[in-house]
């Protein structure tokens, strides 16, 4: 992109739309099919609103959210290492 305010815009979009459609916030996971199905799985967002539901709603404690939080600790390197590998050099 060629201006900050277009990639934040952009960003944005391809981040909060599929946390919405993906995520269960909306449907629940166990229901979509296909590659809505493997995106569901995959999202972060996912698993946050497990861990949230969770722990708010139904008072769990770690040891019965271990999936979601393992899930979440390997996806924190990966997307960091990812946006490392993807951010272009500034000229100096």
């Amino acid at each position: 992109m060629r201006s900050q305010i277009a990639a934040i815009f952009g960003t944005s979009i391809i981040t909060i739309l599929p946390a919405a459609q993906f995520s269960g916030m909306i449907d629940p996971v166990s229901s979509l099919e296909g590659a809505g199905a493997l995106i569901g799985h995959i999202y972060p967002t996912t698993h946050f609103l497990t861990i949230s539901r969770g722990v708010f709603s139904k008072a769990l404690g770690f040891a019965d959210l271990q999936i979601p939080f393992l899930a979440l600790l390997i996806t924190v390197p990966l997307l960091l290492g990812l946006c490392i590998l993807f951010l272009k050099k500034q000229e100096t």
